[in-house]
């Protein structure tokens, strides 16, 4: 991929193509920014472009030479990309790296280090990393990609160049979704809803989610106020085994809030028309059924209880327990009654 093709981070491909165009490019970098925007696409880029032996114009790699098509199947022998074993990034693999440094690079070319998720490396790995840093072999460069720049030493920060990365919009998502990974126009809009400008995450979330499943949910969330105080039991009880779905649930549910609440709003207004700016807009019709139902006030408190709910689990809070606590107040707030049978 050259340069034009990475999508919203215009601002820091400016600075790389402009470092290397004019020769000063640092010999060490520290990417920072969320998960998944980019930083290691950007990287590669960068390396494809240092080592290029037909670029067509300074700068820019060809995607077409040798060099280029080993950087893309990961086979480039000058390109290193090292990433965490497990948790953490060990010190024994820096002291490979460190090895593998000694050497010149064996294509002719610049060698490029890149340290991905960079904060994950343990106390005795970064301290062995400082010495690449502060004695750089020649034609040797280091990147290290991280969204969480505060836990690396602050003599790695200093001696790396920042280059900061920002998190996409919604309809850049959409365009990487549907041009890269083929998704159709209704999921990759979706999934990018729900990724909070990750391009990543919302791949992740394309992949681990059945796109229908949205379906099950807004169904679970129009018939909360007619549950029975077991069924919501049962229901949360089976959601709570997956972290990650409960996690997608009350973003789907916060998402549909929103929706049902911007229909209300325009109903009172001209123009745009009802319907326009809805992220589950194939859902359309199903909002514009629903949202009469409730009002402004019952939307805001249903949706400051999930909001709740995410921030209790994200301390660790009993996820089942939050998810009772949370159906049963939805259904409060619907104006479902009470109504028990069974158990507990």
């Amino acid at each position: 991929m050259a340069f034009d093709q990475i999508i919203g981070q215009e601002n820091a491909v400016a600075i790389l193509r402009n470092a290397l165009r004019n020769g000063r490019l640092a010999h060490a970098y520290l990417f920072l920014g969320p998960e998944g925007v980019g930083k290691i696409l950007t990287a590669l880029t960068l390396a494809k472009a240092m080592n290029c032996q037909s670029p067509p114009e300074e700068g820019d790699s060809c995607e077409k030479c040798p060099s280029c098509l080993k950087v893309n199947s990961s086979n480039h022998t000058d390109v290193i990309l090292l990433e965490p074993e497990g948790e953490v990034i060990k010190i024994e693999q820096i002291r490979d790296l460190q090895r593998r440094l000694r050497y010149r690079p064996l294509e002719g070319g610049r060698r490029v280090c890149i340290i991905d998720s960079a904060d994950k490396m343990n106390a005795p790995a970064s301290n062995a990393l400082l010495k690449a840093l502060e004695e750089p072999p020649d034609g040797t460069h280091l990147i290290l990609a991280t969204s969480r720049p505060h836990l690396l030493l602050p003599t790695i920060l200093s001696r790396c160049q920042w280059v900061k990365f920002r998190p996409l919009t919604s309809s850049q998502v959409v365009q990487i979704l549907q041009d890269g990974h083929s998704l159709g126009a209704e999921k990759a809009y979706f999934c990018a809803s729900l990724a909070g400008g990750s391009a990543g995450q919302a791949l992740a979330l394309s992949n681990r989610v059945d796109f229908q499943r949205r379906l099950e949910w807004v169904d679970m969330f129009s018939d909360l106020a007619r549950k029975t105080t077991v069924e919501i039991f049962d229901t949360c009880e089976r959601i709570a085994k997956e972290d990650e779905e409960v996690n997608d649930l009350l973003e789907l549910w916060k998402l549909w809030v929103r929706d049902l609440m911007v229909f209300k709003v325009q109903l009172g207004n001209p123009a745009p028309p009802p319907g326009e700016g809805l992220i589950n807009h194939d859902l359309r019709a199903r909002i514009a059924e629903e949202a009469p139902r409730y009002s402004f006030d019952q939307l805001d408190s249903i949706f400051r209880l999930i909001s709740d709910v995410q921030k209790s689990i994200a301390f660790k809070a009993n996820r089942q327990l939050a998810l009772e606590t949370l159906m049963l107040g939805m259904k409060k707030k619907s104006g479902g009654k009470e109504i028990y049978s069974g158990r507990r």
